[in-house]
């Protein structure tokens, strides 16, 4: 079985706690030194942050926070973007070719063709959550599940009991939580799983040494597989907050998808690289399995797009990148973080002064403050080039959803902000069926009917030097949240 390795035994405060003593200390130290001696640890310090932010290429404005901060307090700056900091990691690139190598050497590249396709979108999460209960009840071999959060409230005890149940019988269970997303979950939740002989691993620990690569870093895919040929993928979590049986109104408005046929091997295949970094297994343990494929059960052609720093480039930006320059009629985007990076942002202004229906739907306030503060200049500024802006008033929309010329439709984890496209592990998947694209185009109509349309007096505070003030810091600091 898969350790914890410490699950669960320092906090966040105790984490602030070390880092802030670490950087204390480092400030000292460097007192007790010779002042040319001093001065050149103080340079190298800001030489190293400096180029560390610029590799990174997140956004011009990523270099005026982490700039200052180099220049005023260089060892504490040193510390915190050697622990947070950066973009990609060459070494976990490798690990993940090598799991694809040893992949396309047991059998053909992935079919993405021939797919039964479900939408699991009602107001409350319940479909989500009835679908992954009678998924997990079926499983025969195996379940591969992987999420952002775990929630120790009665929806996660109820799945962690379910997949307890299952290891029992002999079915092969993983779970992989990420350590921040899932950070100080009673050890006691998951304990009942190891026992019965399930495997539970979190992914890249925050405190230096132990994860692999930046504690910014963070595993925000929901990925869950069933024997290799059913996969629920999207933007829900496993809790209250995202599913359940019965309504509530704190609830988030969300949706995930059901896929059967081949594509569901492929996002196990995702779902396998991320364990094996997590864990250091070798991908030869899962030999047998990356071998398998699934007949084609169904019409919709699902094509799983997987990103994150171990990825050569950044490839759920480039698929957003081809689809809105190759756009002829329309874009619509559904996101509770609007935050694009230059590229995409100009593409979408561009296409919205060209002609094309371009429609933003974000939520009136999402969870996140100070990145609704953020968007606020994008939006604004779309608005200006005609596009059309939607709040969300109900609750806060937590969909993830691209729509191009209703011909292509991309759901997954990821939002339309800077951390998903450049700095979390995220999985996307590439939808060209008509009866998924019409499902979903009748979701977001209905979505419609409960939002309200962007007007000025909405964000007249953002015409105001104190409004901008804020929106700049916003946008400056969004790269990290």
């Amino acid at each position: 079985m898969v350790p914890f390795r410490g699950y669960g035994r320092l906090t966040r405060s105790t984490t602030l706690a070390l880092l802030t003593t670490a950087a204390i200390l480092a400030a000292e130290w460097a007192d007790l030194l010779p002042d040319n001696v001093t001065l050149a640890v103080h340079t190298g310090c800001q030489v190293y942050v400096l180029l560390r932010v610029m590799r990174a290429r997140i956004s011009p404005a990523y270099l005026l926070l982490w700039g200052p901060l180099a220049w005023l307090l260089p060892l504490p700056t040193a510390l915190l973007i050697f622990v947070f900091g950066g973009r990609k990691h060459v070494a976990l690139a490798d690990a993940k070719k090598e799991v694809n190598r040893v992949a396309w050497r047991l059998s053909d590249e992935p079919d993405f063709g021939g797919n039964h396709f479900r939408l699991l979108g009602d107001r409350h999460g319940r479909d989500t959550f009835e679908e992954l209960r009678r998924q997990i009840k079926g499983a025969r071999r195996r379940i591969s599940l992987s999420t952002y959060i775990l929630s120790n409230d009665a929806v996660g005890r109820e799945l962690v009991s379910l997949l307890t149940a299952k290891a029992r019988e002999g079915v092969e269970v993983r779970l992989l939580v990420d350590a921040i997303g899932s950070f100080g979950i009673p050890l006691r939740l998951c304990r009942p799983l190891r026992r019965a002989g399930g495997e539970v691993a979190r992914f890249n620990p925050a405190l230096p040494m132990q994860g692999k690569g930046s504690a910014n870093w963070r595993n925000h895919r929901k990925i869950a597989v069933f024997d290799g040929t059913v996969a629920i993928i999207g933007g829900q979590n496993l809790g209250l907050r995202y599913m359940g049986e019965k309504p509530s109104p704190r609830r988030f408005r969300d949706c995930s998808f059901l896929i059967q046929g081949p594509t569901a091997a492929a996002i196990e295949r995702v779902f396998v690289a991320d364990w094996c970094q997590a864990t250091d297994e070798p991908p030869m343990r899962f030999a047998t399995l990356l071998r398998e494929r699934c007949p084609h059960v169904g019409p919709a052609r699902v094509e799983v797009i997987a990103s994150g720093p171990d990825c050569e480039g950044d490839p759920l930006w480039e698929a957003y990148e081809k689809l809105f320059s190759n756009c002829k009629r329309s874009i619509t985007v559904v996101t509770p973080y609007f935050i694009p990076d230059r590229t995409l942002f100009t593409l979408l202004v561009t296409a919205a002064h060209a002609g094309r229906h371009v429609k933003i739907m974000v939520p009136r306030r999402s969870d996140h403050r100070l990145l609704d503060l953020a968007r606020r200049w994008h939006l604004r500024t779309l608005r200006e080039a005609g596009a059309e802006i939607l709040f969300f008033k109900p609750d806060v929309l937590h969909a993830k959803l691209v729509v191009v010329d209703d011909e292509h439709l991309v759901i997954g984890s990821a939002n339309l902000d800077m951390r998903s496209l450049f700095l979390n592990y995220e999985i996307g998947a590439v939808v060209r069926d008509p009866a998924a694209l019409a499902e979903v185009g009748a979701l977001i109509a209905g979505w419609e009917g409960e939002s309200t349309r962007y007007t000025e007096d909405l964000y007249r505070r953002s015409r105001t030097w104190t409004g901008r003030a804020v929106e700049a810091v916003s946008k400056v600091i969004a790269p990290l949240l």
